[in-house]
C-alpha cells in the first residue's frame, strides 16, 4: 500500500523544516540499512524528497505501522532529533490522500509560489536516483511518472506559474495604494525562501533603488550575492526598516521576526512621516499582531492579499489537471490489482490447452498437433479478450470482486487473496488491526501512534472481562 510521512514549510515553518531536514542527504541509505536489518522488511519501495520547503517519504509498504515506525527512526537518527520530538513533527496518510499531495507537490501546486517550477525538477531528479537505486516498486514507478506528466499539463496547459508570482505583484499593488512609486526607493526582504526570491525579481522590475536583506536563518549574505541586494547583519534591522519605504516579510520561520519594540524604535528613527509599509507574506507571520497595530505602521497580511480572477482560474484549471491525473491514477492501480486474477485465468487456459496438443500429439502427429495449437490459440485469444476487458472495466468502478467470483466459478481459478488495492498484494500481507480509516487527513505520527496504543488498551481491557455461562436455573455464573 502507498503511504507518505512528511514534514512541510506549511505544517512546520521553515524553523522547524531546517531542524528535521538536517542530514537528509543520508536517509536513502539509512532507510535501506533499516530496511534490511528489520524481520519483516515492512518497506518494499521508497522515494526520499528532501528540498528547502519539505521531507516527504513515499512508501510501498508490507506492514503499515512498522514502516511508519522505521521511517521515523530513520529520520530521527539523520537528523539528530529526539524522537518525540520526529514524532510530533511528521505527518503520515495513505492510499489515495498521499497520491494527491505527490501530484501537487510536482505541479507546483503545494509550494509557497504557486506553480514554480523549480520543485517539477526536483521531484524528477528525485525519482531518477531512487529508479536507478532500486528503491521503486510499480506503485512508486506509476505514482511519481503519473505525478510528472500532469505536472507538464499544468505547465503547459495553464497559466499557474504567472497566477503564483503574481501574488507577489498583487501585494506590492496593494501597497502602491499607501505609498509612493519605488522606484528609486530603499525595500527591505525577510526571507531567502522561494518566495524572497520571486519578492526580489518584482522589487528589482519596479525599480527600486536599494533592496536590502534579512535572514533570520543566516542566509542574507549568500541571497544577496545573486539577488542583487544588500545583506543586513541583526544589528542592522532597526536601521533597516526605519529606512524603508516597503518591507515584504516572507521567511516563515514560525516566529515573528518583526516585535513591537523593534518596530517602535525603527518608527522613531524613521526620516519620514509616511507610513511604513510592511507585506507579511509568510505563511506563519513574521510580524507580531501586536506590532501591525502601531501607530505609523500598514501591515497587509498573507490572508488580505489576493490574486486576481483571471490568476484564480488558472489555478482551478490546474487543479482539474490534477483532480483527472490522481482519478487515472487510482484507476490504474484498481487494474493492477486484477494482474494477479488474470494471469491466473490465463495459465488454466493454457495449460489446458497444452495438455489437448499434447494428446493430439500423441495420437496424430506433429503435424495434426501445431495445426490443433494455431486453432486453440485463435480461440484462446477470442475467448479471454472479453474477460480481460471486463475486468478493467469492473476495476476501474471497484466491482474487481465480481471479476474474481466469476472466474472461480466458471474456471475453478482460485485467486483467494489475489486482489488487494494497496498495491495488488495479498490482502494477508498488509493486514493491521489499526488500518481502517486511513482515507482522512494526515495526522502526525505522534497522534496515530497514540490511537493506536488506546485501540491495543482497549481491546486488552475487552479480552480482560469474565466470560458468562447462563446456569440451569436462568441465572449466570463466571466461567
Amino acid at each position: 500500500m502507498l503511504i507518505a510521512l512528511r514534514a512541510t514549510h506549511d505544517n512546520l515553518g521553515l524553523e522547524g523544516l531546517e531542524r528535521i531536514t538536517r542530514g537528509s542527504e543520508n536517509l536513502d541509505a539509512r532507510l535501506a540499512a533499516l530496511n534490511e536489518a528489520h524481520p519483516e522488511q515492512p518497506l518494499t519501495g521508497w522515494v526520499c524528497l528532501a528540498t528547502c520547503n519539505r521531507l516527504e517519504v513515499y512508501a510501498d509498504v508490507d506492514r503499515f505501522h512498522d514502516a511508519i515506525d522505521l521511517v521515523t527512526r530513520a529520520v530521527t537518527d539523520t537528523s539528530g532529533l529526539p524522537a518525540e520530538d520526529v514524532a510530533r513533527m511528521l505527518v503520515v496518510d495513505a492510499g489515495s490522500i498521499s497520491a494527491r499531495h505527490m501530484y501537487e507537490v510536482a505541479s507546483g501546486m503545494n509550494s509557497q509560489v504557486l506553480g514554480e517550477a523549480e520543485i517539477t525538477g526536483q521531484v524528477r531528479t528525485t525519482f531518477s536516483s531512487a529508479l536507478a537505486s532500486g528503491h521503486t516498486t510499480t506503485l512508486l514507478n506509476d505514482l511519481f511518472q503519473g505525478a510528472l506528466r500532469t505536472a507538464k499539463q499544468v505547465t503547459s496547459k495553464t497559466k499557474v506559474g504567472a497566477a503564483g508570482r503574481s501574488s507577489v505583484a498583487v501585494a506590492l499593488d496593494s501597497a502602491h495604494l499607501f505609498t509612493t512609486e519605488l522606484e528609486g526607493r530603499e525595500a527591505l526582504l525577510i526571507g531567502t525562501g522561494a518566495l524572497a526570491r520571486v519578492a526580489s525579481a518584482e522589487l528589482h522590475l519596479r525599480g527600486v533603488g536599494t533592496l536590502r536583506v534579512y535572514s533570520p536563518s543566516g542566509r542574507a549574505a549568500q541571497f544577496a550575492d545573486s539577488h542583487g541586494a544588500l545583506p543586513v547583519a541583526p544589528d542592522q534591522l532597526e536601521a533597516a526598516l526605519s529606512s524603508a519605504a516597503v518591507v515584504i516579510a516572507a521567511s516563515g520561520g514560525g516566529t515573528h521576526v518583526i516585535d513591537p519594540p523593534l518596530l517602535e524604535r525603527a518608527l522613531e528613527a524613521r526620516a519620514t512621516s509616511e507610513e511604513l509599509v510592511i507585506l507579511d507574506l509568510a505563511l506563519h507571520a513574521d510580524v507580531d499582531p501586536a506590532a501591525a497595530v502601531l501607530p505609523g505602521v500598514r501591515v497587509l497580511a498573507l490572508e488580505s492579499i489576493r490574486a486576481g480572477e483571471s490568476a484564480r482560474g488558472e489555478v482551478e484549471r490546474a487543479r482539474e489537471l490534477i483532480d483527472t491525473g490522481v482519478v487515472r491514477f487510482e484507476e490504474r492501480q484498481q487494474i493492477r490489482a486484477v494482474d494477479p486474477a488474470v494471469s491466473a485465468l490465463r495459465r488454466s487456459v493454457k495449460d489446458m490447452i497444452v495438455l489437448e496438443v499434447d494428446e493430439v500429439r500423441r495420437s496424430s502427429g506433429e503435424a495434426a498437433a501445431e495445426q490443433v495449437q494455431r486453432s486453440l490459440g485463435r480461440v484462446y485469444n477470442k475467448l479471454l479478450h472479453s474477460p480481460m476487458v471486463r475486468a478493467q472495466e469492473l476495476a476501474k468502478t471497484g466491482q474487481a470482486d465480481q471479476f474474481l467470483e466469476a472466474i472461480h466459478t466458471i474456471f475453478g481459478v482460485d485467486v483467494a487473496g489475489s486482489l488487494s488495492v494497496d498495491g495488488a498484494r495479498p490482502a494477508s500481507e498488509t493486514a493491521d488491526p489499526t488500518r481502517e480509516g486511513l482515507e482522512r487527513p494526515p495526522m502526525s505520527v505522534a497522534k496515530m501512534e497514540q490511537m493506536r496504543r488506546d485501540l491495543e488498551a482497549a481491546q486488552a481491557r475487552e479480552e480482560e472481562q469474565p466470560a458468562h455461562t447462563q446456569t440451569e436455573h436462568g441465572g449466570v455464573r463466571d466461567v
